[in-house]
């Protein structure tokens, strides 16, 4: 049996150098903070979050059930390495988002880090271009907002920065053990997503020409290793990935190039091309990062003219960054996360130059270090405003637009931020309400499985994918076949709904002021006929209890019947007799069910009377009829007949809006005419 002992672990902590101690402090403070963030918030899972939470769910339930080959042969769109992490975070902590959340931080944020340092350190030759290059990544506003998600994309740019270092480390495939390493991680990096070739090949290229092509022993060890690591996925899925590019290829569309911030510009247009300038500067990096990288870009590029020289690694990290930007730019969908992978490029050229900079070093690395600060705590903890500067053009409205649904994150293109809390989709923990509470709640009461309703489930904090999640987290089945309509009494049906006047309280209310309510069975009828149920509450069951809107009431009874019917029916008849032949009618009275819309239509229809659809009352002529509900006044004109309630009906040939209406009854009035 093992044991530690502590003075040996201290004597090994003692020989990591005081850089690497920093990181290694600098990593678990992350960690630390992503944990006290999930205890904190309480929000649902955005869509594409719960989507991938559900996919490192599923593999876990295949790994269970002893299907091993599973994650690698069904198709999800992604392949499977990023869902595996997370489904070893269910298999230890269960089905929750903080399983995944955390299996994915605990993998790839201190990968990320150490990734960063060891090609720092390889570029530049010093420990603390790696230490800074590892705080540029955690410092990253984009890092530290979708490490308290469960992205692909993060955990995509640790893959890509670790198959980064021991690419450079194998000192252009000079050393074929670390090719072989190297290939074995790259194809790790290409079985968590797609793009990972576009980040890797520039790089690549770079290093074939400066002289990787003589070292073929190297080469081959890392194409071999490569192509038998990630090379089954891709040809095994070979038809849906063909499917897949032919859909995104087609998704640009003349309408985005004139949006502000639209996600599909055309490939060739200038949008296309600055799009992630512009990300870079308000989303991934901001302004402060972004300028470091800029100078260290600029740089770079001088001291690779100055110095061509086998020991200057900087070309290869030069050729990485353009070529992923290029990649990505001629990709037509766009996203702020689809770049986040070149974070090991960004974060060593924007470090480097600090770390050399001679006198200027400390103060330099003051600011920096002050910068990444500011960025890791304004984004955990949600700290004030955002600032930023507008540029001349800048547009009012530079929103990103998918395609069903607006986020409501800005692009702000031709603006500046310097500082920027909201993060990306996350920033600070939010409550707002207690959905998983309420699912629970549903559980314990014998419900079996849930369906959220697919016309409200569709905002950032409550959406489908999202509430699945918290479903199977609490024990029930999500029903992913909607079908409402075969739901019986042991299914519940839960919907957002904003609360009206009369409407009764909501079994839990969301910050935006709308309500979660829940109903079991079959729910095709309206919502004010609905029997909820709210778990918690007294009592469990309970409906509206104030009058039923008029909406409802014509539902219910959509004929006008009685004495009102007859009455409607014999002025209607008269009309046409008449030559009346077309009909409109007082919208705002037509509002008891004596007097409704549907059934006045219905009624015209029978007397062959038609009622146009866009007819203003203004463009009624003297072959036209305007009919209306008012009360009875002395001195008005004598109404054609009464209603229930003791109002009148009116009717007008031609032109109600006139000064002097032309009052017209085809029919013999009779004093009690109506009731």
């Amino acid at each position: 049996m093992c044991r530690v002992v502590p003075g040996a672990l201290s004597r090994r902590l003692h020989d990591v150098s005081r850089e690497g101690r920093l990181l290694l402090g600098s990593v678990i403070a992350f960690i630390g903070v992503t944990i006290w963030w999930l205890t904190q918030d309480n929000t649902v899972q955005d869509w594409d979050n719960g989507l991938h939470t559900l996919d490192s769910f599923t593999i876990r339930n295949e790994i269970v059930a002893g299907h091993l080959t599973a994650p690698f042969t069904e198709f999800n769109m992604y392949p499977p390495f990023g869902h595996l992490v997370g489904a070893l975070g269910v298999l230890v902590g269960g089905f929750s988002p903080a399983s995944v959340i955390l299996a994915s931080n605990v993998v790839f944020v201190p990968l990320l880090a150490v990734s960063c340092f060891g090609v720092g350190r390889l570029v530049y030759g010093s420990r603390t271009a790696g230490l800074l290059a590892g705080l540029f990544a955690l410092g990253t506003p984009m890092i530290v907002s979708e490490m308290h998600e469960f992205l692909l994309d993060p955990g995509q740019a640790a893959m890509v920065a670790v198959s980064v270092w021991a690419i450079l480390a194998s000192r252009r495939f000079e050393r074929p053990w670390i090719a072989l390493l190297a290939g074995v991680l790259s194809g790790l990096a290409m079985l968590t997503k797609q793009t990972s070739l576009v980040f890797l090949a520039g790089l690549l290229a770079v290093v074939i020409m400066r002289g990787g092509w003589r070292n073929w022993k190297g080469v081959l060890a890392y194409a071999l290793a490569l192509a038998l690591i990630a090379g089954p996925w891709y040809l095994y899925h070979r038809h849906q990935l063909s499917e897949l590019v032919s859909v995104h290829d087609g998704e640009t569309s003349a309408a985005s190039a004139n949006e502000a911030g639209g996600i599909y510009p055309p490939r060739w247009s200038h949008k296309s091309f600055s799009w992630y300038f512009w990300d870079a500067l308000n989303i991934q990096l901001l302004a402060p990062l972004s300028l470091a990288l800029l100078i260290g870009a600029v740089l770079a590029i001088r001291g690779s003219l100055r110095r061509w020289s086998p020991e200057n690694l900087m070309p290869e990290l030069l050729g990485g960054l353009f070529i992923s930007w290029l990649g990505m730019t001629l990709i037509t969908h766009k996203d702020p996360r689809y770049t986040l992978p070149a974070l090991v490029y960004i974060a060593v050229l924007g470090t480097g130059w600090i770390a050399t900079s001679g006198r200027a070093r400390k103060p330099l690395m003051a600011v920096f270090i002050a910068v990444v600060l500011i960025n890791f705590v304004g984004v955990s903890v949600g700290i004030g405003s955002a600032i930023r500067i507008a540029l001349p053009g800048a547009p009012s409205n530079s929103y990103l637009m998918g395609e069903h649904v607006a986020l409501n994150v800005p692009l702000e293109e031709r603006h500046i931020t310097l500082y920027r809390p909201e993060g990306w989709l996350r920033g600070g923990p939010e409550r707002d309400g207690d959905i998983l509470a309420l699912l629970r709640g549903l559980k314990r009461v014998g419900v079996r499985t849930v369906t959220f309703d697919a016309s409200s489930s569709e905002e950032i904090n409550f959406n489908t994918s999202g509430l699945e999640v918290l479903a199977t987290e609490a024990g029930l089945q999500p029903r992913y076949v909607y079908d409402p309509a075969a739901l019986g009494p042991h299914d519940a049906f839960v919907l957002r709904h904003v609360p009206l006047p009369g409407d009764p309280p909501p079994c839990q209310r969301l910050n935006d002021g709308s309500g979660v309510y829940v109903v079991l069975g079959n729910p095709i009828e309206p919502f004010a006929l609905y029997t909820f149920v709210c778990p918690g509450r007294t009592p469990l069951f309970y409906k509206r209890t104030g009058p039923l809107p008029f909406s409802v009431l014509e539902q219910e009874h959509p004929e006008i019947e009685g004495p009102s019917r007859t009455l409607l029916l014999n002025v209607l008849l008269a009309l046409h007799r008449h030559g009346v032949q077309r009909l409109e009618y007082d919208r705002a009275s037509a509002n008891r069910l004596f007097f409704q819309p549907g059934g006045l239509e219905r009624l015209a229809e029978i007397a062959q009377i038609e009622v146009p659809a866009s007819l203003k009352p203004s463009e009624l002529t003297l072959s036209d009829a305007y009919l209306s509900r008012r009360p009875v006044n002395a001195g008005a004109p004598r109404p054609c007949g009464l209603f229930p309630d003791g109002s009148g009906l009116y009717v007008v040939l031609g032109d109600p809006e006139t000064a002097h209406p032309d009052y017209h009854c085809p029919i013999t009035i009779s004093p009690h005419r109506g009731h």
